[in-house]
């Protein structure tokens, strides 16, 4: 079989991002409408199939979900015409817990593509398995440019937790300088985006936060120095999202704060 790698998008960094979501709205000419709703899901990967790319059709990934069933992830052949980063192919196996985000197109078949959301990736690189809880998957999902254009946050400053220094974050809060009032982000809880507050507006944020919104707990820990210079150097960090019945996961990544 042969399989394809895909170049990754890199989103762009906080100082861009008012022109992120200036430029996402202009939808390509061809490019494929969105469908009804969104599904997340993870599972076990049991088939890939990248033949359909030769002739621009969707390369297909098989997960296994457990109670779900099968369910047969599209790739487009043309990532140019999506929203969503490309997929990198090759770090996929059969057999690797992976997590898929994308739209449902029908039973059993979502599309990754038409929301920068969307993805198809590792487990690992997705999170640590939940803890605890009532036994469901806690999912978090990567802000699009109109996450964060709708949440309008106020603030002069802002930080953001992402999987890989600069790509798209799975958290964006702003705040002032030397102020009381609390920073307030925002992260996408499976298919909603939700609000969290931090204590300490911008100055509050530099060396981690606990952020509070409704049911959840978020912990950001900074593990490391800082790498490479300018107004804005990323700190490895994790995130810890604590819900409201006892479940937990965690990621690691890039705690990144400035302009």
């Amino acid at each position: 079989m042969r399989v394809v790698r895909s170049a990754s998008v890199a989103s762009l960094p906080l100082s861009l991002f008012a022109v992120l979501a200036v430029t996402a709205c202009a939808t390509p000419e061809q490019a494929p409408p969105a469908s009804a709703g969104d599904l997340a899901i993870e599972g076990t990967v049991v088939a890939i199939d990248t033949r359909p790319w030769t002739y621009d059709g969707h390369a297909v990934v098989d997960v296994d979900t457990g109670g779900r069933g099968r369910v047969a992830v599209q790739l487009p052949a043309r990532w140019n015409l999506c929203q969503a980063a490309p997929v990198d192919v090759e770090a996929l196996a059969v057999g690797m817990r992976v997590q898929a985000v994308g739209a449902v197109e029908e039973e059993g078949k979502l599309t990754v593509c038409s929301d920068a959301a969307h993805r198809l990736v590792p487990l690992a690189a997705a999170g640590d398995a939940t803890r605890g809880g009532d036994g469901s998957a806690i999912v978090l999902a990567t802000l699009s440019a109109r996450d964060i254009g709708t949440a309008a946050l106020a603030g002069e400053l802002g930080c953001s937790f992402s999987a890989a220094a600069g790509k798209a974050p799975l958290l964006l809060a702003m705040g002032d300088v030397a102020s009381r009032e609390p920073a307030r982000g925002v992260v996408r809880v499976g298919d909603y985006v939700e609000a969290v507050a931090a204590p300490g507006g911008f100055d509050g944020m530099l060396r981690g936060a606990r952020f509070t919104g409704a049911g959840k707990t978020i912990d950001i820990a900074i593990t490391g120095e800082a790498t490479g210079g300018g107004e804005s150097p990323a700190h490895p960090a994790t995130l810890t999202y604590h819900r409201a019945d006892g479940a937990q996961r965690s990621w690691t990544g890039w705690w990144q704060c400035g302009p």
